[in-house]
């Protein structure tokens, strides 16, 4: 894999997992009209009822493999049509 396919791949999953995170966050405020019991809300994490923590931890680390993959295989897709540079 090339210098430069690499580093668009990382890229590529950094901005997806930050995406994702979004999303999750948002269906989430929006779902239970509370904040996330995220490490972004430290407050709320450590008030919140462990099956909701736990609850959206399993969806955010679902959501963060699922966007991370398909950062992955597009890029790779990308790298074998030769768009990689």
């Amino acid at each position: 894999m090339r210098i430069l396919a690499k580093i668009f791949t990382t890229l590529l999953s950094l901005g997806a997992g930050w995406v994702g995170s979004r999303l999750v966050s948002a269906a989430w405020r929006k779902a239970t009209g509370e904040l996330p019991p995220s490490l972004a809300n430290p407050e709320e994490q450590q008030q919140a009822a462990l099956g909701k923590v736990l609850s959206f931890a399993v969806v955010s680390g679902a959501s963060a493999a699922a966007m991370q993959a398909l950062a992955k295989r597009w890029s790779r897709s990308l790298e074998a049509r030769g768009l990689d540079g």
